[in-house]
């Protein structure tokens, strides 16, 4: 009986149900055609096209050490989204012998066609994320353009009421005071350290205070960024 590995990816911490989900498809697949699944590796949270992931690491390793005969996965995106990377698996999989299974389309890599298979798809999800980051990107600049709530974290100066994007007259009094400090001259850590000493909270509020990078973004955001949304003030 080959002895495999699953794998299993999410790009978010929220999908639970995914990876519960991929494991069980997995594992009723192994079952069924009998294979002898000795270790599923999970990746939660981790993009498929970050360069360094201990998950995929560990994969290869197994690969490299010829420790199992196959991998199977749910799908190849699952592995990853980066062609080059994915590229790597595959060669490494050819010369130790190991072979990857791919559930939902069947491919199997121990024949020809599948091989073909894996390496046209590598290409074409490596497509599909430069569509989704790009398709992401021109949301984020139409949003900005409108004064609309962009991402997750807000910048200093700004506060966000029903996803619309405010100035912050308090922190813009402070951000302005950066700038007139360093027409005369302050260095950043000058300035940081100004603020800690006078007490003035970060956006953050957060308890060890300012650094020399928090005072530079708040200020570039405001006087360098030339997409910077348009506040209500």
């Amino acid at each position: 009986m080959n002895k495999v590995i699953g794998f299993v990816r999410t790009s978010t911490l929220k999908q639970t149900t995914s990876i519960k989900n991929q494991i069980d498809r997995i594992k009723r697949y192994c079952k069924k055609n009998e294979l002898q699944l000795v270790e599923v590796i999970r990746e939660e949270g981790i993009s498929g096209a970050k360069k360094r992931r201990k998950g995929f690491g560990e994969m290869l390793d197994r690969v490299e050490k010829k420790e199992i005969d196959g991998i199977v996965c749910l799908n190849l995106s699952r592995i990853g989204r980066s062609a080059s990377q994915t590229f790597k698996l595959i060669n490494s999989c050819l010369e130790s012998g190991v072979f990857i299974l791919d559930i939902k389309d069947g491919t199997d890599t121990r024949t020809a066609g599948g091989r073909m298979a894996v390496k046209l798809r590598a290409v074409i999800y490596e497509e599909e994320l430069i569509s989704i980051r790009e398709n992401i990107r021109e949301a984020m600049r139409y949003k900005k353009s409108k004064g609309r709530k962009y991402n997750g974290r807000l910048a200093y100066g700004v506060y966000d009421k029903n996803g619309v994007l405010y100035e912050d007259e308090y922190e813009m009094k402070i951000v302005r005071n950066m700038k007139n400090q360093r027409s005369r001259g302050w260095s950043w850590y000058k300035i940081m350290k100004q603020l800690n000493e006078k007490g003035i909270p970060t956006k953050e509020n957060g308890e060890k205070g300012w650094t020399i990078n928090q005072v530079k973004k708040a200020y570039e955001y405001h006087y360098e960024y030339s997409e910077k949304p348009k506040l209500v003030k």
